[in-house]
């Protein structure tokens, strides 16, 4: 089945739908607008579905639901460690963009340098394999690193988590990112501090020096937002209801730091982190959900929203020049 520029295997489909009787689709807000057409193709064969339409941000953004007994996400890879954790039992049905591999010779005039390292996210993690033998055919040294227990291939990144790349950083002097979208390759450049070039598969595109402008204008974001905390007294430290992204302990050691800081520190228990912000009386936040929250959504909040990494930073618990990505790991 084609879902926009994505595939989606029908046999895995309907095979998954048939592990319970009350079934729930859920799906990336990229496909979303497919709900109806697939929840058509499971009544043609039999099978009625409902369509969860709460935000999906990856396989970490699940909660109890009640009165389901399956959800099937579509167009997103499993996080392994959270495979008996999810209530009820969760399928994935991954959704892949096919392209050929030579299509990485586009990205040749951008990589001036020999070793490179080749991370992907999951609609085109497919194809990594081949897009490493075709840069070795071209005199390259290519790295893939290793996954870590939140995700399901090798070389794969997600918003929140660059283990694959932080292992071979090292070894490497560029990274190549293949998939769409600017998040994960400004946020890699960021994690590990080395020049990055994205390959768009989806028409071919290829950016380097915008990834770097991008990474130095989060960055100086970021210490704009740092700042605007300095003088805060009253702080709302955020944990997130959704399964993968919990850091309970992480939340209690930021209470702790801010209390020994001076402050009053409290907790606050969201599915959604939103503008709603806006309107209680907290000077500042520490997000302890998805590490996307304060980069991405930055610009709703009249208050700054601050990452674990970067209260530290504020309390000069860690220095400005150590500034790194916050990652759930």
């Amino acid at each position: 089945m084609k879902l926009k520029y994505y595939e989606i295997d029908e046999k895995k489909l309907l095979e998954a739908a048939k592990n319970g009787k009350k079934i729930a689709i859920k799906m990336p807000e990229g496909l979303q607008p497919y709900a109806a057409e697939i929840m058509k193709f499971l009544k043609r064969n039999g099978i009625d579905a409902s369509f969860l339409a709460d935000s999906c941000y990856g396989a970490c953004d699940f909660k109890r639901i009640e009165g389901i007994d399956r959800i099937i996400c579509i167009g997103e890879a499993e996080m392994p460690y959270l495979r008996k954790k999810y209530s009820p039992p969760v399928t994935f049905i991954e959704a892949f963009y096919h392209f050929n591999a030579e299509i990485v010779g586009k990205a040749i005039p951008f990589l001036e340098e020999s070793r490179i390292g080749l991370v992907s996210i999951t609609p085109f993690i497919h194809k990594i394999n081949e897009c490493k033998k075709y840069l070795e055919g071209k005199g390259y040294e290519v790295f893939i690193g290793r996954k870590s227990r939140r995700m399901k291939y090798n070389g794969q990144i997600l918003g929140c988590d660059f283990t694959p790349a932080m292992e071979i950083a090292g070894n490497v002097d560029v990274f190549l990112f293949i998939g769409d979208g600017m998040f994960h390759p400004v946020a890699l450049f960021i994690a590990t501090k080395r020049p990055v070039v994205a390959l768009n598969p989806i028409g071919g595109g290829v950016l380097r020096k915008e990834i770097t402008d991008a990474a130095a204008k989060i960055v100086k974001q970021r210490y704009v937002a740092i700042a605007k905390a300095m003088d805060g007294k009253r702080v709302g430290i955020i944990m997130a209801e959704k399964i993968g992204q919990r850091r309970p302990r992480l939340v209690n050691e930021l209470k702790k730091m801010a209390e020994k800081a001076g402050m009053e520190a409290y907790l606050i228990i969201a599915d959604e982190i939103d503008d709603r912000l806006n309107y209680l009386d907290f000077d500042f936040y520490i997000s302890t959900a998805c590490p996307r929250v304060a980069i991405d959504d930055a610009a709703k909040f009249k208050k700054p929203v601050l990452t674990p990494i970067e209260f530290q930073i504020m309390i000069n618990e860690r220095q400005w020049e150590d500034y790194e990505f916050d990652q759930i790991v």
